[in-house]
């Protein structure tokens, strides 16, 4: 598949899913945009669904990226600054407002990342890179639990309400939501509010509990729709 053209059809969904959401996003609109013949999408995707899912492939990489490098800045500040690296917590809280960040810095992404039913779920960039995405924030929460945040709760489920804190405050923001009466800054009380919620401190040594669910198996991928269970059920 050559590499240029699948690329310069990618990039024109992307930049008519920023300008005219999933609403205005047909194989014909891509084409047309990428300056290509007609057919010229089918020929390096079988579907708009499978084009999709490319798309959110990438998204959900992307969104990775940006976890990594807000995690390294927030180190980087800490040290400048003389103050001790940041607890797991904290670091778990910069992933949710960078999570929050990504979603309204690009809003047609975002919307085709989290949304299954538009793409073509069996494809395995797709599996692989929403099982990396949701596995991060997993590694985020079990390091959180080590130093004793809700040590007893099972980390899938965890990382699945912190996601689901996140992205609830992003769409709400993405479709002017969040009234200014209740949070005059909009998403920055928001979050704020969550995360003393989400992120007060340790809540003490792990005790005894639960044991955590196990997570993907060797070559198994976590279902990005169903995060709380790698083999896509829903507890």
């Amino acid at each position: 598949m050559p590499t240029a053209t699948r690329d310069r059809l990618l990039e024109a969904a992307r930049e008519i899913l920023a300008k005219d959401g999933l609403e205005g996003l047909t194989l014909r609109a891509i084409a047309r945009h990428a300056g290509l013949s007609h057919g010229a999408p089918l020929r390096h995707f079988p579907s708009l669904a499978s084009l999709l899912a490319a798309v959110a492939a990438d998204g959900f990489a992307r969104l990775v990226a940006a976890i990594d490098d807000a995690l390294a800045e927030a180190e980087a500040e800490a040290a400048a600054a003389g103050r001790p690296p940041l607890r797991a917590v904290d670091r778990l809280a910069v992933a949710g407002r960078t999570y929050v960040d990504v979603a309204l810095a690009d809003p047609g992404v975002f919307a085709v990342t989290f949304r299954p039913e538009r793409c073509d779920v069996s494809d395995r960039a797709y599996q692989r890179q929403g099982a990396r995405s949701f596995g991060q924030l997993v590694g985020l929460v079990r390091a959180a639990q080590a130093e004793g945040w809700h040590a007893h709760e099972r980390p899938e489920l965890a990382a699945a309400a912190v996601w689901a804190t996140a992205h609830g405050i992003a769409d709400l923001a993405l479709h002017g939501a969040i009234p200014s009466a209740v949070a005059p800054a909009g998403v920055a009380d928001v979050f704020a509010v969550a995360g003393r919620l989400l992120f007060p401190g340790p809540t003490g040594p792990a005790g005894p509990g639960p044991a955590p669910g196990p997570g993907p198996g060797p070559g198994e991928a976590t279902d990005p729709t169903h995060p709380s269970d790698p083999r896509g059920r829903t507890p």
